[in-house]
């Protein structure tokens, strides 16, 4: 390491692979201090002209800035401000055309620039005490320093320490036709560049600082010598292009070779651009950001080439009109001769890293020829590519080839289009690969990253799925072994364990008690008494409902409407022993006898004459009969109405109308026993008795029928009396034969309607009963009547069931 340093020190220098010796052109431009460009009308300064990102934007449409205000600002170095270069008035914050061949649009900021042209209020500079690497890195980031010599890399950032320097290399090169924008500086402020490589010297602590200076510059070299500093190295490196390069630069004075995919600060070393150095010495011992340049103007068409201090922003337009010889619009390139490109319009602004605007006459277009393979871009590349093969992969989009080839490595210095005999614009080939790798590789990046995050939730899923199986295995195991715990601790026999099963169920059964009989029934004391709770409550619920209703005047008024109702309806049905009650039964009832009437009135003269015996013991048998018939009745059929009120009533209606007919039946016995030949003497007597013959026979003939069909206990005989009663009838009608045929007549009419009138009362009385089918009923009056007592029967239910609630 000591024989390398001593050998820089003693001035020995290194060369490099490749390189061409083009024209410099730079002998017709003034070096003299550089002017002020004219004041523009206008600025368009980009949010961003380094590598990296944009800061925030701190201005709006309509704001007032200053001269040097910020108009972004970012606390992270890789986002350094831009500044106002001028003061005015904000227009327009928009996408305006880039510097840059593709003039893809940005977001600037449009300042109408003022004749006031008021500063705005910089930083005061760094006092001796202050100068400390953190201070000097922020201030240099705070002034929106980047590099200076075309990459545009954030100086603050390129200048934190993160490995021991061994050498700071200040590139004073300038290499490239045309551009004499350094060499301007070094001559006219080599004390400034000086004063900023010592803060950079502060910060950075190499151990060897050299500036490197063409030796085409005497000048600049000359004024570095004069301020003199004995940490500082100048040195004079030969002329040769792209000795300006940041890795042939270094090759050159250390003899090191930075390889690919390396970066100098791998080998210990650092290069920063003279430009970089001035802006660094300005912002911190004045305060005053990056807001101008020196920039070149020089070409065929410009009337005295020189250097000038332009404005951040100023358009391209600006800066030649006033200085050209021909068209305000002929094409310019930003730049110089080799790395340099054409600008698609003049209306793109100055940035950080403009050095150089050529403005020549225009060229015919290059006649481009296929490639004759001579090798003579191989020999000039100073990166040691083949440049001819790197053509054909470019041409053919064969991009990994191309990257095998280390594309990437290319610095485009255009060294091997300068000396193609072909004239193939080999460097677009390359930039148009580059970038399509570039996006290939971020597009690579996202899906990597993509992956990564797919793989990790595949394997969190699968960590949880085996997380869940391993706690359920263990659950399962717990459970097994508290089972066989539990088994071991409660080790019983069988028998005994389902005699304890059974007892435990009987006392979780309800409690028995013996009845009369002696056997065991369940003790239901509980579950009567919660019913019994249960009706209680909702008895109260009742009433205190009823109680809440009345409290409403028209709610108590339709209660009590209702209960009158229903007590009427129980009464009218307790009181009302026959059906006849309803208007409609009783109707039907009425239609019914007339249509009876009728016919028999027709039928008279074919009735049969005969008068039924009027014995007493036969009407007393028979009446026997019919009372114990309808005992009978009662207790076989089932009751259909349960209300002992009704049932009371009905059994007193029946008794009464057994006994009328009893003391009748003695009436006629008692009539029939007077002389015939008295009773005959009056017609009116006669007639009246031949009426109640006709009845008592009547009944007499119903109730012969019911006591041959009822069993009669007591030893009593019925077929004495039946043939008594016969005897009678036939003496009755022999005596009743010597009468004349109107009188006939008339006894059989009395007789006809006095059957008729008993039909009727019996099928208004009580149903016939199912064994003993109705004789000569009318079916229209049969359906009548049963649709009265079903009706009757369904508001007996209702009122039963409203007097059990």
């Amino acid at each position: 390491m000591v024989a390398w340093l001593d050998k820089i020190k003693q001035g020995f220098t290194w060369n490099y692979q490749g390189g061409v010796h083009p024209e410099t052109n730079k002998q017709d431009i003034n070096c003299g201090k550089p002017e002020l460009i004219n004041l523009p009308n206008e600025l368009s300064i980009p949010v961003q002209q380094h590598i990296g990102s944009a800061g925030k934007l701190l201005v709006k449409v309509g704001d007032k800035v200053l001269r040097g205000q910020a108009l972004t600002e970012s606390q992270f170095f890789q986002a350094p401000p831009v500044h106002a270069s001028l003061s005015g008035e904000i227009i327009a914050i928009e996408p305006r055309i880039s510097a840059h061949a593709s003039a893809i649009p940005e977001l600037s900021v449009v300042i109408q620039v003022d004749k006031e042209q008021q500063d705005a209020q910089w930083p005061s500079p760094l006092s001796d005490e202050e100068l400390n690497p953190e201070a000097i890195c922020q201030r240099v980031h705070l002034s929106g320093i980047s590099g200076m010599g075309g990459a545009g890399f954030p100086t603050a950032l390129k200048i934190t320490p993160h490995k021991p320097l061994d050498v700071l290399i200040i590139n004073g090169a300038e290499c490239e036709p045309y551009i004499s924008a350094d060499d301007c500086l070094m001559q006219n402020y080599a004390a400034e560049i000086i004063g900023g490589v010592a803060l950079l010297q502060k910060v950075l602590k190499p151990t060897l600082t050299i500036v490197a200076v063409e030796d085409d510059k005497p000048k600049a070299i000359k004024a570095l010598e004069a301020v003199g500093n004995q940490d500082i190295i100048i040195r004079s490196i030969p002329t040769k292009y792209p000795s300006g390069g940041e890795k042939q630069l270094i090759q050159v004075l250390t003899g090191k070779e930075v390889k690919a995919n390396q970066l100098p600060i791998d080998l210990g070393m650092l290069v920063q651009n003279v430009g970089t150095a001035y802006a660094v010495h300005q912002a911190v011992m004045l305060g005053e950001p990056l807001i101008s340049r020196v920039v070149t103007l020089a070409g065929d068409l410009v009337t005295s080439p020189s250097n000038y201090w332009v404005p951040i922003g100023t358009a391209v337009s600006d800066v030649i009109n006033k200085k050209l010889q021909g068209e305000p619009n002929t094409p310019t390139i930003m730049g110089g001769s080799m790395m340099g490109f054409m600008l698609p319009s003049n209306q793109a602004p100055v940035v950080k890293t403009t050095n150089c605007l050529i403005v020549n006459n225009p060229m015919a277009a290059e006649n481009e020829s296929p490639c004759i393979r001579c090798g003579e871009c191989a020999q000039a590349c100073p990166m040691g590519l083949l440049p001819q093969q790197l053509y054909w992969y470019a041409k053919g989009d064969e991009l990994n080839k191309a990257r095998d080839f280390n594309i990437m490595d290319c610095i485009e210095c255009g060294a091997c289009a300068f000396v193609c005999p072909s004239e193939i614009s080999l460097v677009q080939h390359y930039r148009t690969a580059k970038a399509k790798i570039r996006s290939e590789d971020i597009a690579q990046k996202e899906a990597d990253i993509a992956k990564q995050r797919f793989d990790a939730r595949q394997a969190r899923l699968e960590k949880d799925k085996l997380e869940r199986k391993a706690k359920h295995q263990q659950a399962a195991l717990r459970r097994q072994a508290q089972a066989e715990d539990s088994a071991k601790q409660n080790k019983t026999d069988p028998v005994a364990a389902a005699l304890a099963r059974v007892k435990n169920k009987q006392a979780a059964s309800p409690a028995a008690k013996q009845d009369e009989t002696g056997e065991w029934v369940p003790d239901n004391q509980a579950a009567i008494a919660a019913r019994e709770a249960r009706k209680a409550e909702r008895r109260a619920q009742k009433e205190a409902n009823e109680t809440k209703a009345s409290a409403n005047p028209a709610v108590a008024a339709a209660i009590a409407r209702a209960k009158a109702k229903k007590e009427t309806d129980n009464s009218g049905a307790i009181s009302e022993s026959k059906p006849r009650a309803n208007p409609a039964v009783a109707a039907a009832i009425a239609r019914a006898k007339a249509k009876k009437q009728q016919n028999q009135d027709n039928e008279t003269t074919a009735e049969d004459n005969t008068i039924e015996s009027s014995n007493p013991a036969v009407a007393a048998a028979v009446a026997r009969a019919k009372a114990k018939k309808a005992q009978a009745q009662q207790q076989s059929e089932p009751t259909t109405a349960t209300n002992p009120a009704v049932a009371g009533a009905v059994a007193r209606a029946k008794a009464k109308k057994l006994a009328s007919q009893e003391a009748s039946a003695d009436q006629a016995n008692n009539n029939l026993d007077k002389p015939a030949a008295k009773s005959s003497a009056n017609p009116a007597v006669a007639a009246a008795i031949a009426r109640a013959k006709a009845k008592k026979a009547a009944l007499a003939a119903d109730a012969s029928v019911d006591a041959g069909k009822v069993n009669i206990q007591d030893g009593e005989a019925i077929e004495a009396p039946l043939a008594s009663e016969q005897s009678v009838q036939q003496n009755t009608q022999d005596s009743t034969t010597s009468n004349n045929t109107a009188k006939a007549k008339a006894i059989a009419a009395a007789v006809a309607k006095a059957k008729a009138n008993k039909k009727a009362e019996a099928a208004t009385e009580a149903p016939a009963s199912p064994d003993k089918p109705a004789k000569k009923v009318n079916p229209a009056v049969a359906a009548a009547v049963a649709r009265a007592k079903a009706k009757k029967l369904a508001e007996q239910q209702r009122e039963e069931k409203d007097t059990n609630e």
